[in-house]
C-alpha cells in the first residue's frame, strides 16, 4: 500500500502578519520541524503543497533533496485552503496513492509514532476510508485518507478544510485516533502561539 503526505504549507499567514514557516524554532524554522517529521516517517512520499510566490527558503536544502520531498506550487492557493489540498490530492492519484496523510505545516511538535500509528492503521484496515485524528472529542489533523476519497476531496471549494466531510454517520466509515497531549496538535496561528511553542521547545 502506497501512501503519501501531503504537507499544506501555502497559508499567506496573515495572523501572524510575517511568513510564519520560516520564523526560528530551535535551530530550526517553524515550518520545517514537522517536515522532518513527516520525511522521517514510513511515508512514501512527501508533497509539500506553497504557493507559487512564496519563497522556500524556511526548508533546509537537505531536506529538498530529501528523495521522498517533492515541492509543489499551487497558484490557486490564495483561493482558499480547500486549493492547496485539492492539489495534493491531485498529484496522489496521478501518482497513484492508496491514501493521503494530510498535515498542516504550521503543527510542529506531530510525531513520527502518530504518523506511523496512523498508516499501520490503514494498512490493517484496508476497508476503512479514513483515520482522524482527535483532540477533545473534535477530529484535528493529522487526517490520513484512503483513495475512495479523492473524489470528495477534489470536489471541495473556498476556504474550508477536509474536515468538512468528517461528520455525521461518515465516521463510521473511519477510525479516530485521540490524542490527550496538547502539544502534538498544537498549531501556530498568532504572535502569542508562537511565544507558546517557543516554551514548549524550551521545556
Amino acid at each position: 500500500m502506497k501512501i503519501v503526505g501531503v504537507y499544506l504549507a501555502a497559508g499567506n499567514s496573515s495572523r501572524m502578519g510575517t511568513h510564519k514557516l520560516a520564523l526560528p524554532v530551535g535551530t530550526m524554522s517553524l515550518g520545517s520541524l514537522g517536515l522532518e517529521t513527516a520525511l522521517n516517517s514510513p511515508l512514501d512520499k512527501v508533497y509539500v503543497i506553497i504557493n507559487d510566490t512564496d519563497s522556500t527558503d524556511w526548508i533546509p536544502s537537505e531536506m529538498k533533496s530529501n528523495a521522498k520531498c517533492t515541492i509543489i506550487k499551487c497558484p490557486t492557493a490564495h483561493d482558499g485552503q480547500s486549493e492547496s489540498l485539492r492539489c495534493g490530492i491531485q498529484h496522489a492519484q496521478d501518482n497513484r496513492a492508496d491514501g493521503v496523510l494530510v498535515m498542516l505545516a504550521d503543527q510542529p511538535f506531530i510525531t513520527i509514532q502518530m504518523l506511523s500509528e496512523m498508516i499501520t492503521c490503514m494498512k490493517n484496515n484496508p476497508t476503512c476510508r479514513f483515520v482522524a485524528t482527535t483532540f477533545e472529542h473534535s477530529i484535528t489533523p493529522p487526517v490520513l485518507f484512503s483513495s475512495s476519497m479523492y473524489p470528495d476531496l477534489l470536489k471541495l471549494r473556498g476556504d474550508i478544510g477536509a474536515r468538512a466531510i468528517l461528520q455525521g454517520d461518515f465516521l463510521r466509515k473511519g477510525k479516530l485516533f485521540p490524542c490527550f497531549d496538547k502539544r502534538l496538535v498544537f498549531d501556530v496561528d498568532t504572535q502569542k502561539d508562537y511565544q507558546v511553542i517557543l516554551n514548549m521547545k524550551n521545556r
